[in-house]
């Protein structure tokens, strides 16, 4: 399905989660008293499982139950459904634990038969979602207008269909050989025939300054087809930016930084209510963590090490040490999967970030931010800016303890995954908001918890 079909997809599945939820609740408060089932008790009942029910939504949307595309198959959709529903499960006796003095309900057998009735109706609802919006009525049909190379990026790997379009060719000056470029190759002068022809929904336009396309698709204007940047449509599909496109006036057009007036209050109230809870929740791990480093190898529980922050300005970041002592003798080095500087404690601390703990007091302090770029070294900055364009963009915000780079392009050990890495980045830039910082948040928690469980 197109960006709109996405839309409607996870919010007819959020909706449809919610029905199912009451749904499973009646069902099991029938099963569960039988004979005694009266008004009464779904009126004790239902107002405070809404409350259980906001946070297991919140869970289900932090294991991507609410992404078409990481729930494609049936082995996808278990995989992201187990962890949550574990944790739902356990969530749900703290809940009515901490409830219960207040409500005198601790509805154990009833939490255990709502999860299996309502795990029924979820994958019988969303095997009828998939089948309702993998309809080929609900996918458009798509032309480039121009060749760049980085459209070889945005094709299907076979077929015609990806990212809920029909991808029907792409109309250039020059012609392009099957082999450079798989799908139908039109001359300018039937650009207006392909249109209607092909009843294109979507134009991705890469030349805007030839007069010719300009004149040919102002024509095309009552057929009403919408049209799209290549640099925008690229940025929309993959959520990051095409730095190979991009030029200073991108930053100019899109970097509007007067607009998040709002926005940095509310990220400062949630660095602080994230911090107390991070905070608590640590003290309890904190001396065995530290022990653990202890008894593990030669050197001190904590690691410091200059980072780089907002506006190029450095501060010293806190870690548990997870690298054997004097890993970088010979010189700084990129971390990398299996490091073998790495100690088998500090491997597991990596795996589910207990080693940021400590920098919860770089947070504190103002030098970070929960969510944002990852916070790079100098020597690392320096060497990448002279290879990457626009590298040091990414130092107009707080680094963060995790962050959009991060949860999905988790491992740069290169210049060539950093640009990866840079390019969601910006666009986390771009986008950053209140809800897009809470969104970071419950999935890098989902991702703890599924590595936790290797």
């Amino acid at each position: 399905m197109n960006h709109f079909g996405l839309k409607i997809s996870k919010i007819s599945a959020l909706f449809g989660d919610i029905i199912l939820l009451y749904l499973s609740l009646l069902i099991t408060l029938v099963l569960r008293y039988r004979g005694h089932f009266d008004q009464t008790i779904w009126q004790s009942h239902w107002p405070i499982f809404s409350g259980l029910f906001c946070v297991w939504l919140l869970i289900f949307y932090s294991f991507n139950l609410y992404d078409p595309d990481k729930n494609k198959n049936f082995l996808n959709l278990f995989n992201n459904f187990l962890p949550a529903a574990i944790v739902n499960l356990s969530l749900g006796i703290i809940y009515f634990y901490i409830l219960a003095p207040k409500t005198n309900i601790t509805p154990k057998t009833v939490l255990v038969i709502l999860l299996a009735v309502f795990t029924l109706f979820f994958f019988f609802s969303r095997k009828l979602l998939n089948k309702i919006h993998n309809s080929d009525k609900l996918y458009q049909n798509l032309l480039f207008i121009g060749y760049q190379p980085l459209i070889s990026q945005l094709l299907p790997e076979s077929g015609n269909k990806r990212f809920g379009f029909v991808f029907k060719g792409i109309v250039t000056e020059q012609p392009l050989t099957p082999t450079y470029f798989p799908l139908p190759c039109y001359p300018l002068e039937r650009m207006e025939e392909i249109l209607k022809q092909e009843k294109i929904n979507l134009v991705v336009i890469n030349e805007t300054d030839n007069q010719n396309i300009t004149n040919i698709l102002f024509k095309a204007l009552p057929l009403r087809i919408n049209f799209i940047s290549l640099t925008a449509f690229y940025e929309q599909v993959n959520q990051r930016v095409p730095l190979e496109i991009i030029s200073r006036g991108w930053f100019l057009d899109n970097f509007s930084e007067g607009s998040k007036n709002f926005y940095e209050p509310s990220k400062k109230l949630l660095d602080l209510a994230l911090c107390l809870i991070t905070g608590i929740v640590s003290l309890i791990l904190i001396p065995f963590i530290a022990l653990a480093i202890k008894l593990s190898s030669n050197g001190p529980i904590l690691f410091k090490q200059i980072r780089v922050g907002k506006d190029g300005q450095t501060f010293l970041a806190l870690k548990f040490r997870t690298m054997y002592e004097n890993a970088e003798k010979s010189g700084p080095m990129w971390a990398r999967e299996n490091d073998p500087r790495i100690t088998k404690v500090g491997r597991f601390l990596r795996k589910v970030r207990l080693d940021e703990i400590p920098q919860l007091i770089n947070i504190l302090k103002g030098d970070m931010s929960f969510v944002g770029p990852r916070p790079e070294r100098p020597e690392f900055i320096n060497e990448l800016e002279l290879k990457i364009p626009f590298y040091k963009e990414r130092l107009l915000v707080k680094p963060g303890l995790t962050g959009w780079a991060q949860i999905n392009f988790p491992y740069a050990d290169s210049a060539e995954s950093s640009l990866k890495k840079l390019q969601y980045d910006l666009y986390y830039i771009k986008h950053r908001s209140f809800f897009l910082d809470l969104s970071v948040v419950l999935k890098t928690i989902s991702i703890v918890f599924k590595q936790s469980g290797r």
